[in-house]
């Protein structure tokens, strides 16, 4: 189940939450309140490691890491989310674009500085969420079925 990101923005991106499962940013929803780092200084963080590492031991390449067997156990039973920054970043938004409007079973409008902190939940229990392709969690509200993402500017 595919969706738009378009609008004000430099790219539209087509978007599918079904291939997340394997994307290492994605978030457990159940410890989303509980993250005392932000996705960015956790990003940073990942790469200044790899950057040391690359140093001292030379670069290594893994394209095909296998998942654990914890991660897919997690991955069957638990429910996961991604943050929305990236996309947004990816799009580009243009320089007159002032907020992102999430549509599904309601329209949830935020600025870019708030869509910046939304998580995309894509999985819950383990499985594809039946009312997706995902729900939109912004500050203890979720907007389910959202099937379309818009930034938008004035004027």
């Amino acid at each position: 189940m595919i969706f738009p990101l378009d609008g004000a923005v430099r790219h539209a991106l087509t978007i599918d939450p079904t291939v997340w499962i394997f994307d290492e940013r994605k978030r457990n929803v159940e410890a989303l309140d509980s993250e005392l780092e932000s996705d960015q200084d956790a990003y940073y963080a990942k790469m200044g490691k790899a950057w040391d590492e690359g140093l001292t031991q030379g670069a290594r390449i893994d394209h095909n890491k296998p998942m654990s067997r914890a991660d897919k156990d997690a991955a069957l039973r638990d429910s996961f989310a991604m943050p929305f920054a990236p996309f947004l970043q990816n799009a580009e938004p243009l320089t007159t674009a002032t907020h992102v409007s999430f549509y599904g079973e309601t329209t949830l409008t935020l600025s870019l500085a708030e869509a910046r902190t939304v998580y995309l939940q894509f999985s819950k229990d383990g499985k594809v969420l039946d009312d997706g392709p995902v729900y939109v969690l912004y500050d203890n509200q979720c907007v389910r079925s959202v099937d379309h993402i818009v930034v938008r500017s004035n004027g």
